[in-house]
């Protein structure tokens, strides 16, 4: 997914969203300030399982959304036994806006 599909939205409703292409740069930019973890199930989408669940091990509280293709049943599976909310792509960019602001909501 572009980077701009979210970045935008944010942008647009003053939401702030640090972007992230690498599982190390994940779970050490998450901190108190952190009200959630947006994860982008689109291939190439490396380690996402394990990211997800190592970020939630490490912050049981955090919202963790994914997103992904709808045919990819056992990822979205995967992902929801790890603890994520789980989204298809359709229902994400049809909700975007909305989305982003319950996730920028504190917990």
């Amino acid at each position: 997914m572009s980077n701009s599909r979210v970045s935008g939205p944010a942008r647009a409703n003053g939401i702030p969203l640090r972007v992230i292409a690498s599982k190390g740069g994940i779970l050490e930019t998450i901190d108190d300030d952190t009200t959630a973890l947006l994860v982008d199930l689109n291939p190439p989408a490396r380690d996402a399982i394990s990211t997800i669940q190592e970020a939630r091990a490490a912050h049981p509280d955090l919202r963790i959304m994914v997103h992904g293709p709808h045919v990819q049943v056992d990822l979205l599976a995967q992902a929801r036994e790890a603890g994520a909310e789980v989204l298809t792509n359709g229902q994400f960019h049809q909700q975007v806006d909305a989305i982003l602001t319950k996730l920028a909501e504190p917990a």
